[in-house]
């Protein structure tokens, strides 16, 4: 159990650690046009944000593989988000989360039994875990 405890903790500081690095990175190493959004994914924003609302998409440690992707409708911006707009839609994805969503694509899946936003086609996941929640970063 104490090996676990470890090993999970450790997880977590190094994808700190790895999170403050990329955030210290060039600003123009990732930027808004380098992270696409599906027409699912623009039809339900268009649904469910009405009034200055808007997506915003972050990379956090944890989750079985290491990193997961954390969805929320928010209406406050934050001085360090990249905005991605498409047909009248707004995704704000944090200095640091943008370069781990640099090349992929923001959709809207359903399926029977739950619907959910998701990121797919990630040049930057190694692995993920079975339910798309969670992957690993690739290493170059």
């Amino acid at each position: 159990m104490n090996v676990f405890v470890h090993r999970r903790l450790g997880l977590s500081i190094a994808s700190l650690v790895q999170r403050r690095l990329l955030s210290n990175a060039a600003p123009d190493a990732a930027d808004a046009s380098s992270v696409q959004l599906s027409n699912t994914c623009i039809n339900r924003l268009k649904e469910i944000c009405k009034t200055n609302s808007f997506l915003r998409v972050a990379v956090e440690g944890g989750g079985c593989s290491g990193f997961q992707y954390k969805f929320s409708v928010e209406k406050q911006l934050s001085e360090d988000d990249v905005i991605v707009s498409r047909d009248g839609v707004q995704v704000a994805i944090d200095s640091a989360s943008i370069e781990y969503l640099s090349g992929s694509t923001i959709d809207y899946h359903t399926e029977l039994i739950r619907s959910g936003f998701r990121v797919i086609n990630n040049p930057k996941a190694d692995q993920g875990c079975s339910c798309g929640a969670s992957f690993t970063v690739k290493l170059d």
